[in-house]
């Protein structure tokens, strides 16, 4: 496990909890456990932790029960988690072959179920729900994705001179091989690209925010953090020209003109706790971690400053839930609350490694899958899930 970044990553996560709970007029009711490496949110079947996963027992079937080999918007990697559903009064627990329904219903839109894999298995949770090991293939991103019926939209890309890959950038290349910068190049498209239809993304969030009378500081701020998108994009794709040697740039995003904007208070809250309150805030501490890691002078740089830009973006976040739970009343606190323990145990896996030495790859801003894991587990136990907990019992308070 990486140690050396760790009091840089948990003074970030400290500062990020405060400000945020500062934002929101809460306080957080006990003092959060910061962690070193993560211990109670679970992101796979080997981590034991909250949300009704983990664990590992005696099994009562060995089969597997396989769906759709395929999820249009995947990323062509598995990971596996232990996947609880609720138990019918009175009945046993599916089989493997039986359970393969109800746990894909269960899922949330990050997650297209492959296989359940082995159970049914106690739950650890001791709630008496029925827990089965599953391989899913991870549909999200981290961070605000434009989100289309299949999945998280992208553009395609091209060598063009937009003003996307014009920032004067130069990280430094020497001893690297061709294929090596061309990884490099790849993985940094890969983000820009996702920062660059996150820019759609905080536009439907300001139009929902002004359909539903948001005050004039949360509509201003979606806008804002559109902008920074904008930003992290032309940093993200500079840093990709600069490795391959050429300009690139994104084509059209048709997706954008095809926005559903029909969200009702509750869709709008659930949908910014998965998106912002959790993916904005794994985005920053991912960023900070990356940050700290990174040697090359020029990532490094870019990195602090999305880290930075993503802890507003979160903040935005549980701005936003607050007012729909506001505007809302119980319906709203009580779908967000739900949507906080679903986040718990449902974290998106990380992207694949580029196909690089680990050290070189963290040189230049990309660190391990294992670590990326850590991360985010260390962001939901420190941040999200505090938070979360406490505005949730702010609002029953009010009410």
């Amino acid at each position: 496990m990486y140690h050396g970044s760790m009091d840089g990553s948990l003074n970030f996560r400290k500062k990020l909890a405060q400000r945020m709970a500062a934002a929101l007029g809460i306080t957080l009711a006990t003092p959060v456990a910061f962690v070193g490496c993560g211990a109670k949110v679970v992101v796979d079947s080997e981590s034991v932790g909250a949300g009704g996963a983990g664990g590992s027992t005696t099994t009562n079937a060995t089969s597997s029960s396989t769906g759709p080999t395929e999820c249009e918007g995947g990323w062509g990697e598995y990971t596996t988690f232990l996947a609880c559903i609720p138990s019918n009064v009175g009945e046993s627990c599916p089989s493997v072959q039986e359970a393969y329904g109800p746990v894909a219903q269960n899922l949330d839109v990050c997650s297209c179920l492959h296989s359940v894999d082995v159970g049914p298995k106690p739950d650890p949770s001791g709630n008496g729900l029925c827990c089965y090991d599953t391989t899913i293939e991870p549909k999200c991103v981290i961070g605000r994705p434009l989100l289309a019926d299949d999945g998280p939209a992208v553009a395609p890309i091209e060598a063009a001179r937009r003003g996307w890959s014009e920032e004067p950038l130069m990280p430094n290349v020497e001893g690297l091989s061709a294929e090596a910068r061309e990884a490099l190049a790849e993985r940094w498209i890969r983000d820009g690209l996702f920062e660059h239809a996150s820019v759609a993304a905080f536009s439907r969030l300001a139009l929902a925010l002004l359909a539903h009378g948001a005050d004039e500081s949360l509509v201003r701020a979606a806008h804002e953090a559109a902008l920074d998108e904008v930003r992290h994009a032309r940093l993200s794709l500079s840093l990709a020209a600069a490795y391959r040697g050429a300009p690139v740039a994104p084509r059209g995003l048709p997706e954008a003109l095809s926005l559903p904007l029909g969200e009702g208070l509750v869709e709008l809250a659930v949908s910014t706790v998965v998106e912002g309150a959790v993916g904005e805030t794994l985005a920053a501490v991912l960023a900070s971690e990356q940050a700290e890691r990174a040697s090359d002078p020029a990532v490094r740089q870019v990195l602090t400053g999305i880290a930075e830009d993503e802890s507003r973006h979160a903040e935005l976040a549980f701005r936003v839930v607050a007012f729909a739970i506001a505007a809302g009343g119980a319906p709203v606190r009580d779908a967000v609350a739900q949507a906080f323990r679903d986040a718990a145990g449902r974290l998106p896996s990380p992207p694949p490694e580029p196909p690089l030495p680990a050290e070189v790859a963290a040189a230049h801003g990309h660190i391990s899958r294992g670590d990326a894991r850590a991360a985010f587990v260390r962001a939901m136990d420190d941040v999200v899930m505090p938070l979360g907990r406490a505005l949730v019992e702010a609002a029953v308070r009010e009410a």
